[in-house]
């Protein structure tokens, strides 16, 4: 291993940055249309999973957020009404978030649009191929920083 980066991998670093921020605006606008932020509609969207809601602890590691980002964020659905805490019943101290009515409507809302955003600026621009191929390998690299996260 080498402390520096040939010109291939520096490409494919710098070429990684630029689509994902690029592709966040993207989707942070279309969003915005539907007032929420990116990370508001995932936790939406993870929740609509999930009817009987999930543990806030669980809902952080599946999202990779710290504990107090998550409660902040679900605080912030919670005053909106899309989202809301109940206690769970084998943990008094344990906190599941569960969508609201109003929250599975907004969530549904936004989907069309979103997938319609992520198709056109993302998959539609890839061959089956190369889409399989990005995604076992985002997968190894989530899977191996996951790992190290802990």
């Amino acid at each position: 291993m080498t402390d520096e980066l040939d010109e291939d991998e520096l490409g494919a670093y710098f070429g990684l940055i630029a689509a994902g921020d690029l592709l966040q605006r993207a989707v942070a606008a279309q969003l915005a249309e539907h007032g929420m932020t990116p990370l508001q509609f995932t936790i939406l969207a993870t929740l609509l999973n999930s009817s009987a809601g999930l543990r806030m602890s669980e809902l952080a590691d599946v999202l990779v957020l710290s504990r107090s980002g998550l409660t902040y964020q679900v605080t912030q659905l919670e005053k909106a009404g899309l989202v809301r805490r109940a206690a769970t019943s084998d943990d008094e101290r344990g906190v599941l978030a569960m969508l609201t009515p109003m929250g599975r409507d907004r969530a549904l809302e936004a989907f069309p649009g979103h997938v319609g955003l992520v198709r056109a600026k993302f998959l539609d621009l890839l061959q089956p191929s190369e889409i399989d191929t990005i995604r076992e390998a985002l997968d190894r690299v989530v899977t191996a920083l996951r790992r190290s996260k802990a």
